[in-house]
């Protein structure tokens, strides 16, 4: 296939550009570069790799990159809550609006496969012991939101009674994504937490009785490799939940975990809670329907974190680069 990967030089993107090359596809990266292309790096020059610079949305790039393209991968997006509260107005128009247009878009260039980032944060807070696929959705955020609304676009447009062509839709929810990335992100709890004790030898945990899914990012693109290539009864609207439900963890025993993989480093619990979410999910449909399972655990994630920051000398985790809530959108 020639894969179409909207945001594919972001956190998540790159390694889904790697699976979906590894795999023997040819992949188009449709991106607007906002933190640069440095996360395709190792793949420059690819002979079945195609980079262009672009904005979801904008018509005209849409339609540019969907040329003689067989599937979609749709990440590109203002991801996270702290990013989408920046401005409301972009979150609306980038993740939202621009998904009506990628889905009319995809119509006009007879796309065979469209899947869908979206989020467990769609779950928001639940007392229920494991949520899956068909539960009551609780938005605590425009971030959760603005998923929703496109989980909805994109299920009930991408039939065409009128032109008789059917896209083949699929949602991954995905958990809360830690680890390693070559566009490294340290406003996700795994990682910040990894930085603050590797740095600081702090590990502050607000609350901690909280619970959230959590799945590798290299895992995460794992799942849309093997939705792309699974048969289309297995996918066709169907929505995914991407994680694991040994990685149901409470925020005080991930920073046990934390403080478990870096030496001197000591939790320490502040009884103010910050984030309201609290949800465990059940991943059984993914693990049973397709055969997906995840690879790595919160140790590994700390492991890797730990050496790249050695290895490149990182000292400031704040930087704005590595938060997504720090980029201008508009």
């Amino acid at each position: 296939m020639r894969v179409l990967i909207t945001g594919g030089a972001g956190y998540i993107g790159n390694y889904v550009v790697e699976e979906v090359l590894e795999n023997g596809h040819e992949v188009r990266v449709l991106d607007s570069m906002l933190w640069g292309d440095d996360a395709l790096d190792p793949y420059s020059g690819h002979e079945r790799l195609e980079v262009r610079e672009g904005d979801i949305r904008h018509i005209e790039d849409l339609s540019y990159a969907m040329e003689d393209v067989d599937a979609v991968i749709h990440l590109a997006g203002i991801v996270g809550d702290p990013a989408c509260d920046v401005n409301e107005q972009a979150t609306q128009a980038v993740n939202i609006e621009a998904t009506k247009s990628l889905v009319e878009v995809c119509k006009l260039h007879d796309i065979e496969r469209l899947v869908f980032a979206s989020t467990c944060s769609v779950y928001g807070a639940s007392e229920l012991m494991e949520l899956n696929e068909g539960s009551y959705l609780n938005p605590l955020s425009l971030y959760a939101e603005s998923k929703i609304d496109s989980e909805e676009i994109i299920l009930h447009e991408t039939h065409d009674m009128f032109r008789g062509n059917d896209i083949t839709p699929t949602i991954l929810r995905l958990g809360t994504i830690f680890g390693w990335s070559r566009r490294m992100r340290f406003d996700l709890v795994v990682n910040l937490l990894t930085a603050k004790a590797v740095l600081e030898d702090d590990i502050p945990v607000y609350g901690g009785e909280q619970y959230r899914p959590l799945v590798h990012v290299h895992d995460a693109a794992r799942a849309f490799a093997a939705v792309l290539e699974a048969p289309d009864e297995k996918v066709n609207h169907q929505i995914f939940n991407v994680g694991d439900n040994d990685l149901n963890y409470q925020i005080k025993e991930v920073g046990r975990i934390v403080e478990e993989n870096v030496e001197g480093a000591e939790v320490r619990f502040v009884e103010h809670k910050e984030d309201d979410r609290t949800y465990r999910v059940s991943f059984d449909k993914i693990n049973y329907i397709l055969g997906w399972e995840a690879e790595y655990d919160i140790a590994d994630g700390v492991q890797e974190i730990k050496e790249w920051m050695a290895e490149e000398g990182i000292t400031d985790y704040e930087r704005d680069n590595f938060r997504n809530s720090e980029y201008p959108y508009m």
